[in-house]
């Protein structure tokens, strides 16, 4: 059997097991939003609400790594099988890396109270503008790929 065959399986099976436990879940706190007198499931207190929130949630994290571990696996057989990507590949990070170090050089770090009363500190603060900075830059990067792609195309034509 392929590989492609199983996955397919596997993909079928998490999805089932992922719809059981969310109508138990949707069932359960319909249940106990009715028993408590509220009208959303947000106004329950963590408390109630945990035990049926819990067996989807942990779906969830085995899911995001068990597909981060695919990916990883994916991605290194791939360049183990064509070295030159691997040179690719270097200079895509080097270049993501030097992208972040520019978006952290431009980031200030600045204390900052939040909504519930808690405060994000500098470094988070610092952390979150470097994330700005950096998604900034590679908008600006990709849109402008796609302007000089349709330039091309135009000229080509």
């Amino acid at each position: 059997m392929k590989i492609s065959k199983i996955l397919s399986y596997v993909v079928l099976a998490i999805g089932v097991i992922g719809a059981v436990l969310w109508y138990v879940m949707s069932s359960s706190i319909s249940s106990l939003m009715d028993q408590n007198g509220v009208s959303e499931a947000r106004e329950l207190p963590l408390e109630l609400a945990g035990p049926s929130v819990t067996p989807l949630y942990s779906l969830t994290l085995i899911i995001f790594v068990v597909t981060i571990i695919a990916t990883l696996i994916a991605v290194f057989s791939t360049l183990a099988k064509n070295p030159a990507g691997l040179k690719n590949a270097a200079i895509g990070i080097v270049a993501f890396l030097i992208i972040v170090g520019i978006g952290f050089v431009l980031a200030d770090g600045v204390e900052t109270p939040l909504k519930d009363g808690d405060t994000l500190s500098a470094s988070g603060s610092k952390w979150v503008g470097t994330g700005i900075y950096a998604f900034y830059v590679l908008a600006v990067v990709a849109v402008g790929l796609m302007f000089m792609s349709g330039i091309k195309k135009l000229i080509g034509k």
